[in-house]
């Protein structure tokens, strides 16, 4: 089975949260499917599998997409403002926000300095 969730290099949480809910949407599927495979003469039984098939949507879709683009937008922004490590990561990618970072983030701009070769290293 292929499984798809999004990754935030800035923010772990925002991937845990989309990791485990496609786990759940899928389990939700599989278990709705399930159970409209087994009561096909039971209505209660289908709506109980249809009813786990829409919550599975749910969870791909609202919490494993859209939720967490949200939650990530805002945790990526503090995690960047706040810890060093996401804060050279970023800077690896986009050298030009050194300064700005640098300011932003105390810690970052004690710990790392622009490097000769404009690339962001560690003080010695």
């Amino acid at each position: 089975m292929i499984f798809f969730y999004k990754n935030y290099p800035y923010s772990p949480l925002a991937t845990l949260i989309s990791a485990l809910a496609n786990v759940f949407g899928v389990g939700l599927a599989v278990g709705g499917i399930a159970m409209i495979a087994s009561g096909l003469k039971d209505f209660g039984m289908i709506l109980g599998g249809v009813v786990m098939i829409a919550l599975a949507v749910f969870c791909f879709v609202y919490v494993g997409r859209k939720l967490t683009d949200k939650l990530s937008q805002k945790w990526s922004e503090k995690n960047i403002r706040t810890k060093p490590r996401y804060a050279l990561q970023y800077c690896r990618q986009h050298p030009e926000a050194y300064a700005e970072l640098a300011k932003l983030n105390p810690a970052f701009g004690e710990k790392y300095m622009m490097g000769e070769n404009g690339k962001v290293v560690k003080r010695s």
